[in-house]
């Protein structure tokens, strides 16, 4: 692990690139540093000063980071990676929107571009080629050595790959990236790894974590066109960016962006970051914190403005946070999951006419965490189900797993919902179609909570069917008096959410559309 900065100050969290190491921030970090933040970064496995390991994985390399974080600090961080490593953080900020205040990702947005459109027969030519290629290269791999080289040497191969980086930044990568030996200098990359990848990964999977992620988030991209660059433009992105999202794009500049223009770079961060924070730091984060010293009162009365309700499920006791008071229809927010109710009615939902509330599930925010976990969505779905209760009706808008409920009640209550938004956010996915494969959830008891670590685990997993689905879709619409009872908002559809859109009496419009058809029900 690499640091600079205060000990003692707010944490920048960084990953590197593929291939890459901590020392390639060696210009960019100490300028973040300047600036007040302790900016820590991981050698990640295989590569720098960490060990070579038996088995290399994408999901390995986001355990380990989270391992790293948690030896770090507890606290909300700002996560920020380059190229790879810009993948992984925007998975870790998705899995974890608690622990994470900012994403920054640097040239880490992959799309289809750079993926050939080839004929069938060539394409399964080459895929056979890959296939035997990669068996022969793990079958002679794990007794070989890195080839050695002069420094001068080493640098000149590094330089095949990053053809804008000078000499001299060559050389320097060199002297701490590799070790010298009685042969030469060796870099210390796992001949293991290798360029390329291999397995069912497709490029466009990270950009389609984007539109979930709460924090607000900034990407980076280089337009020169490099060898390991992605060839991403700024048209491919702005589509998948989240409600607090934004991009810059350098014309002049190729993918290593920080190496390139490390000033420029670390303007455009401190600029979207803005001061750090306090000894304090940000606190609990997700789509938002709980307000200090918001009064609770008895369910049934009608509270003020920024008041909690208990509301009870069951045995939990869940929060109602009313964010805005109002008349007429009242807005429900369910949210995503790991996340928690926002402090304020976020900016795309402010044009909502009525009062605006939001529920933190059970295990989430200031709702009760149960113990030994035992989550489903069904069970969310009655957490919902007693917040409409208190309110009488509303109209609901769902992120991520929230969106999943959202759907639920409005075909198990289509006489209280006066329509449901589905919108991007954490747990979308679900579990898929089928039963997976079968495994013991063992969770940190020592875990930061909320959210529950059970919470994170069972529910991520939980199966979605897309028939299933759409039996709700068919309840809502046959109950509801609305034309249109459901309408999708989110930019990624899965499969369940693929199969609601084909259903009659389910659009497909934006979050301002939908609010402009339900204010008035």
């Amino acid at each position: 692990m690499h640091e600079w900065g205060d000990p003692d100050g707010p944490v920048l969290f960084m990953a590197h690139g593929g291939f890459d190491f901590a020392r390639t921030f060696d210009i960019f970090a100490p300028l973040l540093a300047d600036a007040g933040w302790r900016v820590v970064c991981w050698d990640q496995r295989g590569g720098g000063e960490s060990d070579h390991a038996e088995l290399y994985a994408w999901e390995a390399d986001i355990r380990d980071g989270l391992a790293v974080l948690d030896a770090t600090t507890r606290r909300p961080v700002v996560l920020l990676g380059h190229s790879k490593g810009g993948s992984v953080m925007m998975q870790l900020a998705e899995a974890n929107p608690h622990r994470c205040s900012h994403l920054v990702n640097i040239d880490g947005l992959p799309s289809r571009r750079n993926w050939p459109d080839v004929p069938e027969q060539r394409r399964t030519k080459m895929r056979a080629a890959e296939v035997t290629d990669w068996l022969a290269h793990r079958a002679r791999s794990a007794t070989r050595q890195r080839r050695p080289g002069t420094l001068e040497e080493l640098a000149e191969r590094r330089g095949r790959m990053n053809p804008r980086l000078t000499p001299e930044w060559l050389r320097y990568l060199v002297q701490v990236g590799a070790t010298e030996t009685e042969e030469g200098w060796r870099w210390k990359l796992d001949p293991v790894l290798r360029f390329g990848g291999f397995g069912p990964w497709r490029p466009e999977w990270s950009m389609m974590r984007m539109p979930g992620v709460a924090a607000p988030t900034l990407g980076i991209l280089g337009l020169v066109p490099e060898v390991m660059g992605w060839g991403t433009q700024i048209e491919d992105v702005v589509p998948w960016l989240p409600p607090k999202g934004e991009v810059v794009a350098y014309d002049d500049t190729g993918h290593f962006v920080h190496i390139e223009q490390p000033e420029r770079v670390a303007s455009d961060v401190l600029r979207f970051l803005g001061p750090p924070p306090g000894s304090g730091g940000w606190g609990l984060v997700g789509t938002g914190t709980a307000a200090p010293g918001r009064l609770e009162q008895p369910a049934g009365s009608r509270p003020a403005e920024g008041v909690t309700v208990r509301v009870r499920h069951n045995r939990c006791d869940l929060a109602l946070h009313q964010l805005r008071g109002g008349e007429g229809t009242a807005l429900l927010l369910l949210h995503g999951l790991a996340e928690r109710s926002p402090v304020e009615v976020p900016e795309r939902l402010r044009p909502w006419p009525g009062p605006v509330w939001a529920l933190d599930f059970t295990g989430h925010g200031e709702s009760t965490i149960p113990t030994g976990g035992g989550y489903s969505a069904e069970q969310l779905m009655g957490d919902a189900d007693a917040a409409l209760a208190h309110l009488g009706s509303a109209t609901l808008h769902g992120r991520g797993l929230g969106a999943y409920i959202a759907l639920l009640l409005a075909g198990a209550r289509p006489d209280r919902v006066r329509g449901a938004m589905l919108a991007d956010g954490p747990g979308m996915m679900g579990g898929g179609n089928g039963p997976g494969t079968s495994t013991v959830t063992i969770c940190d008891a020592a875990a930061l909570a909320p959210p529950d670590p059970f919470a994170l685990a069972e529910l991520s997993r939980d199966p979605r069917p897309p028939d299933y689905a759409t039996s709700y879709v068919h309840l809502a619409v046959a109950g509801s008096t609305l034309e249109s009872p459901l309408a999708v908002v989110a930019v990624n559809r899965p499969d369940w959410l693929a199969a609601v859109v084909a259903e009659p009496g389910v659009l497909t419009v934006s979050t301002a559309e939908a609010m402009a058809l339900y204010a008035g029900t």
